[in-house]
């Protein structure tokens, strides 16, 4: 690949210590060239929604997690999700069925009205029902994501809901609170592979996690 004029050792060593010098030019670079312009990540944080520079609904995981699944996902994949939102539409587009459970009934309505139909939303309260729902679909599952409410709850129970090359994304994994989930799936054979940085929406750094065993369906 063609280096770009502005990745030349000439440019970074002779012009580019005198622009770096202009008030503003960083924020030029950072809004007209930058990683955060190609993700869309200024698109999201102004809208408040985690969507990609085309305004493409993106699961609200880190880039770099994000990027991983786009390349290695295969298709028609039975997805559960804890927590429904503009990941449910881009994880719809990959699964020939999806449920989901979700506690808030307004962004349950939100989501579901751009659903299609093989994507089935519950409604349940933030109890023993909403973490157990998984349960009541009869159903293993290729991906779970636990990304909403319970998540300590959720990762216990998802570990008897997979198929046998499934995996689990766990977001937020570096939060001090979510550590017993993290420990649960480990102790239960789960290596977990951390993927740190930016994320849609937000500006401090985050990170969302695969939990795998071997001859997962990622290939790692």
């Amino acid at each position: 690949m063609k280096r770009r004029f502005t990745q030349s050792d000439f440019f970074l060593r002779s012009i580019h210590p005198f622009l770096a010098k202009i008030p503003g030019y960083d924020y030029y670079l950072l809004r007209r060239k930058s990683y955060l312009k190609e993700t869309g990540w200024f698109k999201s944080f102004k809208k408040t929604r985690s969507i990609d520079a085309q305004s493409n609904p993106l699961p609200w995981f880190t880039y770099t997690a994000i990027e991983l699944l786009k390349e290695r996902l295969p298709e028609n994949l039975m997805v559960f999700e804890y927590g429904c939102g503009h990941g449910t539409l881009w994880w719809a587009a990959r699964s020939r069925k999806l449920f989901a459970v979700e506690h808030d009934e307004k962004w349950l309505a939100a989501i579901s009205r751009n659903s299609p139909p093989h994507v089935f939303i519950e409604l349940r309260p933030l109890d023993s029902s909403y973490s157990g729902y998984i349960s009541q679909t009869s159903a293993l599952f290729d991906v779970i994501i636990i990304d909403g409410k319970e998540r300590n709850a959720a990762a216990t129970i998802s570990v008897e809901h997979l198929t046998e090359q499934g995996i689990i994304i766990f977001d937020d994994t570096n939060l001090e609170i979510f550590e017993e989930g993290v420990q649960t799936l480990k102790e239960a054979g789960f290596r977990q592979l951390p993927f740190r940085g930016f994320s849609p929406i937000e500006f401090l750094p985050c990170e969302t996690s695969i939990f795998y065993r071997s001859n997962n369906l990622l290939g790692i």
